[in-house]
């Protein structure tokens, strides 16, 4: 098979999460011929296809102190443009986040990246790399073209599940093998909410009713507890209510989000729960 080349760049970014982004945003303001790929039909990976709020902008506790500026800041610069963003306390306590439309985001990571004079190439898949002196010097790329290949000085692995350095040799530790992984869950939003209503409701009043909600056997939760929150959307707020530890009650460990048939199981259990 013929493998065709895409070109030659100083900095290669797999994967457009906010670190990836970031990453492009800054390599490319520096100078540097810069590529960011992602799988997905849009930056911001899960940024943009699953939350929509950023942590860590704030100190947590009582008095709230900013501690991020630079790039984050012109994230949230353009949010504030484009539309609506709301800063609120976050669940747990973990400090103010900033929740915003991921729509939004999704545009603001386009119009930053590209600004800033990186390419940016989207629906693609890293399917292997060339190695050359314990560095990734090459990265063969899959799109609905076919197989690229492209250069690279230097390689970002931002891809989330450390993708070019596993497909390198390089050693790395999988989620789960040390420490207990994070269940997954399938967030998802809901429309038609009063908020008033909502807000009148505290955390341990909410874990109640679902507790009590499961028990009268009803309702086929997978969880007696969760949490939810407003967003700038009125009448519509986003939640964390699933949890997919297992495969359709099967026992089988959902740890392992790498194998593709896991999960390709997860996410129809996950709107499974959902629904």
């Amino acid at each position: 098979m013929s493998i065709d080349e895409y070109g030659s760049f100083d900095v290669v970014i797999v994967g457009s999460g906010v670190a990836g982004s970031s990453a492009a945003i800054a390599c490319a303001t520096m100078g540097a011929r810069t590529l960011l790929i992602e799988k997905l039909p849009f930056l911001g990976g899960n940024s943009t296809a699953v939350l929509d709020t950023f942590y860590g902008f704030y100190t947590p506790g009582e008095r709230a102190i900013k501690v991020v500026g630079g790039i984050g800041d012109e994230v949230v610069a353009e949010l504030r443009r484009i539309g609506t963003v709301l800063e609120r306390p976050n669940t747990y306590g973990a400090g103010t986040g900033i929740t915003y439309v991921a729509e939004h985001l999704k545009v603001v990571w386009e119009n930053l990246v590209v600004g800033a004079g990186a390419a940016v190439l989207l629906h693609a898949f890293v399917q292997d790399v060339v190695v050359a002196g314990g560095r990734v010097v090459e990265l063969v790329v899959a799109t609905k073209a076919g197989l690229r290949r492209v250069g690279a000085t230097v390689v970002i692995d931002a891809s989330g599940d450390a993708d070019v350095c596993a497909r390198a040799g390089f050693g790395y530790e999988a989620a789960g093998t040390i420490d207990p992984a994070q269940t997954l869950t399938t967030t998802f939003r809901m429309a038609n909410v009063d908020p008033e209503a909502r807000a009148s409701i505290g955390k341990e009043r909410l874990h109640g009713l679902m507790a009590e909600a499961a028990d009268s056997g009803e309702y086929d939760l997978p969880r007696r507890e969760g949490s939810d929150h407003v967003t700038p959307i009125p009448g519509v707020t986003a939640t964390v209510m699933t949890r997919i530890d297992q495969i359709f009650g099967s026992g089988v460990s959902m740890c392992n989000a790498t194998d593709p048939d896991v999960l390709t199981r997860a996410e129809m259990e996950g709107r499974r729960q959902a629904l």
